[in-house]
């Protein structure tokens, strides 16, 4: 079975932001998932309704996670039909398929922040694509402050330094790949909310790059996607009113943060968004990604989009 590629929403005017949310969710790769779990097409009605209705069924059947992190959670497995239908149907989703941007020119390259490993691959990403003659006015690393586990044999493997927190890892990645030295400039302080935060800017070449240690926004839950964003606008660009922004991530998570990226970036800075993602089906830094990873962040795409839709 083959779908055709669905546009992400916040792919074109906001005005018409609404629409595409209702297009995505009502799209026939979504119907063929929710058909495939059981599940009757989505009732007409509002799109606020639909989407209650989506992120109910979801979280009874794609939910996996229970509040673990995504590296600790355990899947499950599915026939081959299905398991062929679910990666067909969510890639047309927006989950696979989207290395490459459409854009040649950004202001800003934001890539995201994660594990050792995923560091290594989106920051080898991100040059890839500058290699091919896509243009940045500066690259951004976004981490936070959150401690990493079992990070040492990892960190050997790829050549790097230490890496205890996930903004380390966003630097040594960074630092690596793009062969920076030390940093020009260091400044760390604490939000209102007493939250550590830290940058590193790498001023002595070109695009800069910085890298950020974000704050959470809501502790005591640690910073994650959302605040790194909300952190970069406030703590490095400082208000990017209308910039062309690049995200860069993992494959399977393009249509959450880029929703995310359109939500907290997008909507109150007027900046134009673009995400792609690094093929995690190949296997060459991750273990290939299963039917129930992709299943779990179709889910993160759809509450995602209630965020965004709510915030309209």
């Amino acid at each position: 079975m083959s779908f055709a590629p669905e546009a992400l929403p916040g792919s074109g005017e906001p005005a018409r932001l609404a629409d595409e949310i209702d297009r995505w969710i009502s799209s026939a790769p979504m119907s063929a998932l929710l058909e495939a779990f059981g599940r009757p097409p989505l009732r007409a009605g509002s799109v606020a309704a639909r989407l209650d209705e989506l992120v109910r069924f979801g979280l009874r059947r794609w939910n996996f996670r229970a509040g673990r992190e995504r590296a600790e959670t355990p899947g499950e497995t599915f026939d081959p039909p299905l398991d062929a239908l679910i990666r067909a149907a969510t890639g047309a989703l927006g989950l696979a398929g989207r290395q490459l941007p459409a854009g040649r020119a950004f202001d800003h390259v934001l890539v995201l922040g994660g594990g050792v490993r995923t560091m290594v691959a989106r920051s080898r990403h991100a040059a890839t694509i500058l290699d091919s003659g896509v243009t940045t006015g500066s690259i951004a690393g976004l981490g936070s402050t959150r401690e990493l586990a079992g990070w040492q044999d990892t960190a050997r493997e790829f050549g790097l330094g230490d890496c205890p927190t996930e903004g380390d890892a966003v630097d040594e990645a960074l630092r690596r790949v793009f062969r920076l030295g030390g940093p020009a400039e260091f400044s760390a302080g604490r939000t209102g909310l007493d939250q550590q935060w830290w940058l590193r800017s790498y001023r002595d070449r070109s695009p800069v790059v910085h890298v950020l240690a974000a704050p959470p926004t809501k502790p005591p839950r640690r910073a994650d996607t959302g605040d790194s964003m909300i952190g970069w606008a406030e703590l490095v660009e400082r208000s990017p009113r209308g910039a062309r922004v690049l995200v860069v991530t993992s494959d399977l998570y393009v249509p959450f943060q880029h929703c995310a990226a359109i939500r907290l970036l997008g909507m109150p800075h007027g900046c134009v968004v673009e995400t792609v993602g690094f093929d995690t089906s190949a296997g060459d830094f991750l273990p290939p990604t299963t039917a129930a990873q992709l299943l779990q962040e179709t889910l993160a795409a759809v509450r995602t989009m209630h965020l965004l839709h709510s915030a309209l």
